[in-house]
């Protein structure tokens, strides 16, 4: 057992300090909790005023009124309009002390202006910082979604790779066929019920699996995750004739607790967990919520392997993402068909970030019209950047290319036009106009980003 002054001690005492420091931090504090603190702190300071200085509780005659620290740094963390509601213990503190002749004849309206004046401007540069840390919490947790989707693309890339090489001659089709196959049947087909009791291309879902993962018995279920902890709903789908998984199986709660698919070889599985499952897997989307889960009751014991198992988690991952975006992406593709679900899916993602917090896009429609239109296109297209997302189309006989930038500014954007003309000259030796190409930039803030883009394209509206 280790001593109190131990460096295990020592490291244990400082983490149990930091948790309950993180306790104090405002957001993770509940309403009640706040408009309590609000009002305590400043109650408090007068308290202890009236307690050591009950001849003038109000400080007149120090020379700092310290008492005003009290709504200052409830101003600090909370902002204005609580600031200016921590004063009014103050104001009436004051009051009841003028009451009591406890206060000089000069008190007045030249004490509290200094007070509330200095409340006003902490409480402002609160506010202030306040949004732009929401600002940044939004963009990073866009961009980790983005960098999680990434990832997976990637993994289920190598390994559709790897098992072409093996089942070429078995399996004619190719993963990457089935994957865009599921993919269009989840953008097209009907929004899945937020219930469970149907996703689109779940069936298709459960076939692939079976093809590629060798599952024999088997059924989707939704998981709702709006309650607090994840709550196993209705099956959706299944195959074969699998076991009912129960709410309580030992198997669902390692996967939901770990957010990771759970199977019955793991190290993390006792033979005294009770089960009838082999595997139990959530669809995580992107966001690492669970959307639902799919418990394997039977497949080969040669197919229970780590390559097995990590592409049935890639696949479940994929599908995820694609149900919780299906109904955006469909909505999108429908005023503009033939674009691209990736394109498809960062526009409606782009467009909900607008709403919700108002960090603003770009999107910029390139059209080639000069003779050197298709050689521009294919050198252009070597030098994209990384976080753009770019579509290629032809409207007539124009070549057209949009590129969205995602959370860009239009400085962002005015640089990155800047760019494409130093480009076109330095490999070209033309301007916009001696080679036949329009730039047409579409801020996010100003105008509804695909309205622009249809109009820009010269497409119809739907």
């Amino acid at each position: 057992m280790p001593s109190p002054t131990s460096p295990i001690s020592l490291l244990s005492s400082l983490r149990h300090r930091i948790a309950r420091g993180r306790q104090l931090i405002p957001e993770l504090l509940g309403p009640r909790a706040q408009w309590i603190e609000i009002l305590l702190i400043p109650a408090l300071a007068c308290s202890l005023a009236w307690l050591f200085a009950p001849q003038d509780p109000m400080l007149t005659r120090t020379l700092f009124p310290w008492i005003w620290f009290a709504p200052t740094l409830v101003a600090l963390r909370y902002g204005v309009m609580p600031g200016l509601l921590a004063c009014v213990p103050l104001i009436l503190s004051g009051f009841i002390a003028d009451r009591l002749m406890r206060l000089p004849d000069v008190f007045g309206l030249e004490y509290f202006f200094p007070g509330a004046l200095l409340v006003l401007l902490c409480g402002e540069f609160s506010d202030v910082w306040r949004d732009r840390a929401a600002r940044l919490d939004e963009a990073n947790v866009y961009l980790a979604e983005r960098l999680s989707r990434i990832t997976k693309r990637h993994l289920l890339l190598n390994l559709s790779h790897d098992r072409l090489e093996h089942e070429m001659l078995a399996r004619p089709n190719s993963l990457r066929d089935a994957l865009v196959r599921l993919r269009q049947l989840a953008s097209t087909g009907p929004a899945g019920d937020p219930a469970g009791k149907d996703w689109p291309g779940a069936g298709e879902l459960l076939h692939l699996l079976a093809q590629y993962v060798n599952i024999e018995a088997a059924t989707l279920y939704a998981i709702d995750t709006d309650h607090g902890e994840p709550r196993l709903e209705a099956a959706i789908r299944h195959l074969g004739d699998p076991e009912t998984l129960r709410s309580d199986d030992a198997l669902l709660r390692l996967a939901l607790q770990q957010r990771e698919l759970a199977h019955i070889a793991s190290a993390d599985t006792s033979l005294s967990r009770e089960t009838r499952q082999l595997v139990v897997a959530p669809l995580m989307a992107a966001s690492d919520r669970p959307i639902g889960v799919l418990a394997v009751t039977r497949m080969p014991f040669v197919a229970l392997n780590v390559e097995n198992l990590q592409m049935l988690s890639v696949i479940l991952g994929y599908y995820a993402d694609c149900v919780r975006s299906g109904p955006e992406v469909h909505a999108v593709q429908q005023r503009l068909p033939g674009l691209p679900a990736l394109f498809a899916e960062e526009l409606a993602r782009m467009r909900s970030l607008q709403g919700r917090s108002g960090m603003a896009s770009q999107i910029l429609v390139m059209r080639f019209e000069g003779e050197l239109r298709r050689t521009i296109v294919t050198e252009f297209l070597r030098i994209k950047r990384g976080l753009d997302v770019y579509w290629q189309t032809e409207v007539g006989n124009t070549s057209v290319i949009a590129v969205l930038m995602p959370l860009a500014s239009p400085a962002a954007m005015a640089g990155f036009i800047q760019r494409i003309e130093q480009w076109l000259d330095l490999h070209f030796h033309g301007g916009l106009e001696t080679l036949g190409v329009q730039l047409r930039p579409i801020d996010f803030a100003s105008e509804e980003p695909l309205d622009a883009l249809i109009q820009a394209l010269g497409a119809p509206p739907a």
